[in-house]
């Protein structure tokens, strides 16, 4: 049995069953958790999305026998890897479907920081004509991508059209399109002062985990600007905030937190340098089809016994 347990239209589970000949059942989780529940030990390729995995639900099931896990999330950071890996599952996820929102997500908040866009926004809800903005351009700045990925090629290639220079931080070093330069992680705290813009596409492992703290921001340029579109995690968020604060950088654009939903308390909220999103960087209208997409593909592959796309490393952890 194949087994979704996020909701998918019956649209695109038509064309899964058109072009593979198989069925998906679907059992939504939040909706009918104790059927899912019942269902997730009969399934041999499970469907899910990070929500239930995020909210505990390999702790709720006693065991499983599914030997393919497809991922509607790219990030896989919370999925029991000692347990996949004893059961032999094959875990794959949407790598490379949500490139083009992320992306564009990413040059959203640096033209919002470079052209003031914020400020602007507050000036029309106050009715003030502030006519002399420290407005800015992107053309000439030099952006930092930390995690030089499939999403982070994307954002290159756009940043290379507004003729920024881009350089790319990856685990492991090598020429790229799009990139002026790919250096080692190693190399972090010399690349960090030559940055205006960084944009973190990191994985969690835990070798990242907060990645980012007081060293590092104290290293950034007094007018650099730090988006987080990857993990929470990878940030040490209370070094981010006292960063903010003590304006040792100029501000943060924000779609993933510690965590989520963010605490009304959080001082993140508050803060004018500070735009923040709900962990919808990954989001379009146009995902569904094209993860579901990758799907059949995948199904056709899988049923061959070859190589499916978007294998995770299951002793990396992603």
């Amino acid at each position: 049995m194949i087994l979704s347990i996020a909701d998918i239209p019956e649209r695109l589970l038509s064309m899964v069953k058109n072009r593979t000949g198989e069925e998906i059942t679907v059992c939504e989780y939040f909706n009918n958790r104790k059927q899912a529940l019942k269902m997730i030990p009969d399934a041999e390729i499970l469907i899910t999305w990070g929500r239930p995995v995020n909210q505990g639900l390999f702790n709720e099931i006693d065991g499983f026998n599914f030997k393919w896990l497809f991922s509607l999330s790219v990030g896989v950071d919370r999925l029991p890897f000692k347990e996949l890996k004893e059961n032999g599952t094959i875990v794959s996820n949407i790598k490379g479907v949500l490139n083009t929102n992320i992306a564009e997500q990413a040059m959203g908040i640096m033209i919002l920081f470079s052209r003031q866009l914020k400020r602007s926004i507050l000036n029309q809800q106050n009715k003030c004509w502030e006519r002399n903005m420290p407005v800015n351009e992107l053309t000439g700045k030099t952006l930092c991508i930390i995690g030089a990925g499939s999403i982070g090629s994307e954002i290159a290639k756009r940043a290379k059209a507004f003729e920024m220079s881009v350089i790319g931080i990856s685990l492991s070093a090598r020429p790229m399109p799009g990139f002026d330069a790919v250096v080692d992680i190693g190399q972090l705290h010399t690349i960090l002062p030559e940055a205006d813009y960084i944009v973190l596409m990191i994985p969690l492992t835990d070798k990242t985990y907060h990645l980012f703290g007081e060293m590092e921001f104290s290293l950034m340029k007094k007018s650099g600007i730090f988006i987080n579109l990857s993990r929470g995690d990878v940030t040490d968020e209370q070094a981010l905030v006292n960063a903010l604060k003590e304006r040792r950088i100029a501000g943060a654009g924000l779609d993933v937190f510690h965590q989520e939903p963010l605490p009304e308390d959080n001082p993140l909220w508050e803060m004018e340098n500070v735009v923040l999103t709900p962990h919808c960087a990954g989001d379009s209208p146009m995902v569904l089809e094209r993860a579901m997409n990758l799907f059949a593909d995948s199904l056709v592959l899988y049923r061959q016994g070859k190589d499916i796309p978007n294998i995770v490393d299951l002793n990396r952890g992603y």
